[in-house]
């Protein structure tokens, strides 16, 4: 098989040996990226339902047929397409060129490694993540495949956050927790503590209470909520300049507190942020 790149993270687009390939029609691609999202593949019945809102009948399996037909020639062959007990799907060559292959890829090495080969693992789930899946599709069935992949992404990005915390990377950590939240500011308030927690280290009460107010204006403004009770009691901690975790730097042990950094075993955090970066 010639060699194929399928993007789909940020991108919508197939590539032949680096060129673009030619669909012939939208319904090819259509049909393409849809069996993209459904990698255990799809029956006839569930794709024409899916792509063109229609009841399987003579028009429609005729417009299947003609789709199949050309998305198989623009892929490079009938057996780039396979079907099997009605089912369609991807064949795995095909499966294999895409990014959203490589992501999972990594992060299935990601969960049973460990140490450097972890990390390492999980770069390459983030480095694979070009963005929402196929963004200018608003289809249900892109949707609910754009949310399982952002998903995915940000379980990598928190993920090497600790890993980052771990060896004292702590702006590291901040920047990938920062780039967790705003991928998907939803994720859990929790998330956004460990931020504010982490934020009093490496940058300063200002920087924490700033994210703070930037969380309040979200709730307040996107949902019609306030922070939970935890999270202004930590604000009014934080604006007091009190030292939620301690700089291991300092050399000074750590006195018990209620809120030690979330993201370091000992609750001790270094290194220096040198720029807030903005969330919402």
């Amino acid at each position: 098989m010639t060699a194929l790149t399928v993007r789909a993270l940020g991108h919508a687009d197939v590539l032949h040996d680096a060129q673009p390939i030619k669909w012939g029609a939208e319904s090819a691609r259509d049909l393409v990226f849809y069996l993209l999202s459904s990698p255990d593949g799809r029956h006839r019945e569930e794709i024409i339902e899916a792509l063109w809102h229609a009841d399987p009948d003579a028009r429609t399996g005729n417009r299947f047929r003609v789709a199949l037909h050309r998305a198989r020639t623009a892929l490079g062959g009938t057996d780039t397409i396979v079907e099997a007990h009605g089912r369609y799907r991807l064949a795995d060559d095909v499966l294999r060129a895409s990014d959203i292959y490589r992501m999972y890829e990594a992060l299935e090495e990601a969960d049973r490694a460990e140490g450097d080969a972890r990390a390492f693992a999980l770069n390459r789930a983030i480095e694979a993540y070009g963005g929402a899946f196929l963004p200018h599709v608003q289809a249900e069935w892109a949707h609910a495949a754009r949310e399982e992949h952002c998903a995915a992404y940000v379980r990598a990005r928190l993920e090497r956050s600790l890993l980052h915390c771990e060896h004292l990377h702590c702006d590291l950590a901040v920047q990938d927790l920062t780039a967790a939240l705003k991928t998907d500011p939803f994720i859990g308030e929790n998330h956004h503590q460990k931020l504010m927690t982490c934020l009093t280290v490496v940058e300063d009460k200002y920087a924490a209470t700033e994210h703070y107010r930037r969380f309040a204006k979200f709730l307040h403004d996107d949902l019609g909520d306030t922070p939970m009770p935890e999270t202004r009691a930590l604000a009014e901690r934080v604006k007091t300049g009190e030292h939620i975790c301690v700089r291991g730097a300092s050399g000074a042990p750590a006195p018990a507190r209620a809120h030690r950094c979330p993201l370091t075993p000992d609750g001790q955090c270094h290194g220096t942020y040198a720029q807030l970066l903005q969330l919402l």
